[in-house]
């Protein structure tokens, strides 16, 4: 990947934590009303943040994690991100695999209260991969 895709993506990320940030403090109520925006924002993050991990990893010669959890933890202990980004975006991962997959029932209640931390997450992303 080339350093301009990475630059592209990263400006993906923002711009998908801009949309999030719409809906940061909403109700549960108003949640309701954009959830299936909301779970494909966060999707969106997560598959966009591990392609970048991914990629940063290979680059440096590291055998390829079948997780994006793995992915993120890696990413974590080789630097490429600090590790308490990195534990903070595996947790996000088991989040996109109930989302794409749905392994388990959403609790709707978790994915409202998920949204400021999410965003927080991703936006710090965009910021260490930025240096």
């Amino acid at each position: 990947m080339s350093p301009e895709v990475v630059k592209r993506k990263l400006a993906a990320i923002a711009a998908y934590c801009g949309d999030l940030r719409r809906h940061e403090g909403i109700s549960f109520e108003e949640f309701m009303k954009w959830h299936y925006e909301i779970e494909r924002i966060l999707e969106l993050l997560i598959m966009t943040a591990s392609d970048i991990v991914r990629q940063q990893l290979a680059q440096r010669g590291e055998p390829a994690r079948s997780s994006y959890r793995g992915a993120f933890l890696r990413a974590g202990e080789v630097g490429i991100i600090s590790p308490e980004l990195s534990r903070n975006l595996s947790l996000s991962a088991g989040l996109r695999n109930i989302l794409v997959q749905e392994y388990d029932v959403i609790d709707d209640r978790v994915l409202h209260q998920a949204i400021p931390s999410a965003r927080r997450d991703f936006s710090l992303f965009v910021t260490e991969l930025s240096r």
